[in-house]
């Protein structure tokens, strides 16, 4: 009995002194990688009122501008051998979203309309002339088909690359539980007492550069994964949003970029969901494409989900084509 009573407070003090130590660990880290990794571009304000500043980079010369609208975990540096290809031949932009990469936090509940109105507001105050060629990837283009469809003539084009969309939105929706979502909103916690750091779901460390340790820096954060949990709790919102929006402009030129391999497509530990999604991703992306007169869609070889760095050429020869095109009288 005395050797469980001693042991008790032992046990007690661990469990306490594990998670203040983890969240120092976490302070630490983030502290030094502030200082060591500086924002590579602009700040831009976005906020209404106040100050909320989305970060911005911005590459090349010429127009239209072609902006890249990140994957849920990517970000302004993301796709960076497509965006360098396509700025020898026009102006080429990237951004954080809100909680992402050098970008403000905003919000605890995030709707696909609230990220286009950020697109919108950070277009206007970073003084980029419209129309854009709009290249979303993954979830981003919940977001970009939200700003198409309520401002097309501020739209060139758009190259969805392998991106998230109504179609796919409507079919899969309402499989999200609040189960799912309650999940979600305890990666923040994770987060927070560095348990992403040190066990890196993501398998950063394998590279050994400065790249992979700026990707640690940026993503293994408490504020991208609120945005994260804020994204999840804002779905049913986005449900709406896609409904009350008008249709894409006929007029607009969509092409619609799909994986070969759906890995990526979900984050780490969800193999099961990833097997299910993917057995319809295909024929849902081909009826997005179909929905424009002026849509097509092909299956990138060799490609997984994130395209624009297993295939970046890919990406960029289809907005290239599509600028092109544009500057021929075609768009």
């Amino acid at each position: 009995m005395s050797t469980r009573r001693s042991v008790l407070p032992i046990a007690l003090a661990i469990l306490v002194a594990l998670p203040i130590a983890g969240a120092l660990y976490q302070t630490l880290c983030v502290r030094s990688e502030s200082s060591r990794f500086p924002p590579p571009g602009r700040l831009i304000n976005v906020a209404a009122s106040g100050e909320r500043r989305l970060h911005l980079i911005c590459i090349g010369q010429g127009e239209p501008t072609v902006i890249f609208e990140p994957s849920g975990f990517g970000g302004a540096l993301s796709s960076r051998l497509a965006r360098e290809e396509v700025s020898a031949r026009t102006r080429v932009c990237s951004y954080d979203r809100m909680g992402m990469g050098w970008s403000d936090p905003g919000p605890s509940v995030i709707s696909a309309g609230l990220l286009a109105d950020d697109l919108e507001r950070l277009t206007m105050q970073a003084e980029l002339r419209p129309p854009f060629i709009l290249v979303p990837a993954s979830i981003g283009g919940l977001t970009v088909e939200l700003f198409a469809r309520r401002h097309p003539d501020k739209v060139a084009g758009l190259v969805f690359v392998d991106a998230a969309n109504s179609v796919l939105h409507e079919r899969f929706a309402a499989q999200i539980t609040r189960t799912q979502v309650a999940a979600a909103c305890l990666v923040p916690t994770a987060a927070r007492l560095g348990v992403l750091r040190l066990i890196d779901p993501f398998g950063l460390r394998r590279e050994q550069s400065d790249a992979a340790a700026q990707a640690i820096a940026r993503l293994y954060r408490v504020e991208p994964m609120n945005t994260f949990c804020g994204v999840a709790r804002g779905f049913g919102t986005t449900s709406r949003e896609l409904t009350d929006a008008p249709p894409l402009a006929p007029e607009i030129p969509l092409v619609v970029l799909v994986h070969e391999r759906p890995d990526g497509l979900f984050p780490p530990g969800f193999a099961a969901e990833t097997r299910m999604v993917d057995r319809e991703w295909p024929g849902l992306q081909q009826r997005f494409a179909q929905q424009s007169p002026r849509g097509t869609w092909r299956v990138v070889p060799g490609s997984n989900h994130l395209i624009g760095s297993s295939q970046p050429h890919a990406v960029a020869s289809a907005v290239l084509e599509m600028l092109a095109d544009i500057r021929r009288g075609g768009g």
